[in-house]
C-alpha cells in the first residue's frame, strides 16, 4: 500500500530547519535538512518497502506520529462520478466535454474512469475513451490541495498500464499551462489544427509540416510535426489566424 502525508500535514523549509505542522491536532515539529530528501519521497507517495534502513526510520517516527495516510488508485465508482465531475469543473480553466457527455462514456467504458483516493477522499481523476485509431486522455485533475506533489503523474502511469491491455498509443491534447507535463512523461509533441472549411486551405500553413489530415463535419483537422514547444509561436499563429483553433497535443505509443 502507497502511503503519503495526511491532508492535515503541513510542512516549509525555515532558515535553519523544516517546520512540519499537523494543523489538525495542533503539533508542531522542526527537522533538520538532512532528513528532507526522504520527506518528499513521503509526501509524494511512497511504498515503505522502497525505502532504505535511515529512511524507514523516520517513516515509522511518523507512523507513530499518525501523520500518514493510504494512498490508492483504481477505478472510480458511479457514486463517485459527481464528485469527479466537481473536480474537473474546480481545475480546469476550460472544460471542453460536459458531464452528460462523460457520463456516458463512463457507462460505455468505466474502467478508464480512474480516481486517486487519499484516505478513502477522492483527489483526483483521469479518464479517456478509444478514437478510430487511438486512445484519448480526455480529462486529467487533481484537487489544488493536493497538486505539486506528483500525483497527476502517478495517475497517468496507472493508466497508461490499463489502456496498454487493449490498445497500443495514447494521445492528449493539452492546456497551454501544462504542455511540459506530458512532454516530462515521454510524449511526442504535435501541432493541432483545426478550422471551418472555406476559413482557410491548406496553402494558409504551407510552412508547417502536416502529418495527418482529416475532413469531418466541414471542419478540417491538421495534426502537425513540430521540433520544440513554444507558447509564442502558438500565440502567434492565433493572432494570425484567428478562424482556426490551435493547440498542442501528445502522444505515446505503449
Amino acid at each position: 500500500m502507497i502511503k503519503t502525508l495526511n491532508k492535515h500535514i503541513k510542512w516549509r523549509r525555515d532558515k535553519e530547519k523544516i517546520l512540519i505542522c499537523d494543523c489538525k491536532r495542533l503539533i508542531d515539529l522542526k527537522m533538520p535538512f538532512e532528513f528532507e530528501n526522504t520527506l518528499r519521497k513521503i509526501w509524494r507517495g511512497v511504498n515503505p518497502e522502497d525505502l532504505n534502513n535511515d529512511e524507514k526510520l523516520l517513516f515509522l517516527d511518523f507512523k507513530k506520529l499518525k501523520f500518514l495516510a493510504n494512498l490508492e488508485i483504481r477505478q472510480i465508482t458511479i457514486k463517485e462520478f459527481l464528485r469527479a465531475m466537481e473536480i474537473l469543473d474546480n481545475e480546469l480553466e476550460v472544460r471542453v466535454r460536459d458531464n452528460k457527455f462523460l457520463l456516458k462514456k463512463f457507462k460505455e467504458f468505466p474502467k478508464f474512469f480512474i480516481g486517486i483516493f487519499l484516505d478513502n477522499e477522492l483527489i483526483g481523476i483521469i479518464c479517456g475513451f478509444p478514437r478510430d485509431d487511438y486512445f484519448l486522455i480526455s480529462e486529467l485533475a487533481v484537487d489544488s490541495r493536493f497538486q505539486e506533489r506528483g500525483f497527476g503523474k502517478m495517475l497517468v502511469k496507472y493508466f497508461e498500464k490499463v489502456v496498454k491491455k487493449d490498445y497500443n498509443r495514447i494521445n492528449v491534447g493539452a492546456q497551454d499551462k501544462v504542455i511540459g507535463f506530458y512532454k516530462n512523461l515521454g510524449y511526442k509533441q504535435l501541432l493541432f489544427i483545426q478550422y471551418k472549411k472555406g476559413d482557410y486551405s491548406l496553402d494558409s500553413f504551407r510552412n508547417i509540416n502536416i502529418l495527418k489530415n482529416n475532413d469531418c463535419n466541414n471542419m478540417i483537422m491538421l495534426e502537425c510535426e513540430i521540433s520544440r514547444l513554444d507558447l509564442n509561436f502558438l500565440d502567434r499563429l492565433r493572432k494570425k489566424y484567428p478562424k482556426a483553433y490551435f493547440q498542442y497535443i501528445f502522444t505515446k505509443e505503449l
